[in-house]
């Protein structure tokens, strides 16, 4: 069932990037990895701050490749327990919004993960190609580590 995809496509309200990935393990298993503190900060990153609950909120410290100190925050805007939420999300540098929208649903005995990151329209015409080409790798990386983590945090659950 391990697949992704990766799309950078244009809708109607402007650019879009969509993350698919199927992970061998139920919905619950996803959502624990995704909203329970420890077991985030283990896939994603020790150093950052998410309260995932709706008003909820997303900070992340990086270094970029020039090794600069920056900061993503976000804000967690809709919140459905085990289905997914969605977060206005900005790097602190950037005079735009954009919103990420994460999504679970049951597939078999696994579950099909979507990251849908939009608003990229509003990021300067310059920027543009090159912010989606960093997110879409960017995404891509942390739902592979996540679908990793998952199944590992699912197998020790079950006593494997």
């Amino acid at each position: 069932m391990h697949g992704e995809t990766a799309n950078i496509g244009s809708n109607e309200a402007g650019d879009s990037l969509v993350i698919v990935r199927d992970v061998d393990v139920s919905p619950a298993s996803v959502w624990d990895c995704l909203t329970e503190p420890e077991c985030f900060k283990t896939w994603w990153r020790e150093e950052l701050e998410f309260e995932p609950k709706h008003g909820g909120r997303f900070l992340e410290p990086w270094k970029d490749p020039a090794g600069r100190q920056r900061t993503t925050r976000a804000k967690v805007t809709a919140y459905h327990p085990p289905r997914g939420f969605v977060m206005v999300w900005a790097d602190e540098d950037w005079d735009f919004d954009t919103v990420v929208s994460v999504t679970l649903e049951q597939r078999g005995s696994g579950t099909r993960v979507t990251i849908e990151h939009q608003g990229w329209q509003a990021a300067p015409e310059a920027e543009r190609a090159t912010l989606l080409l960093d997110h879409r790798s960017g995404w891509s990386a942390h739902v592979a580590k996540l679908a990793a983590h998952a199944q590992e945090h699912d197998a020790r659950r079950k006593g494997h």
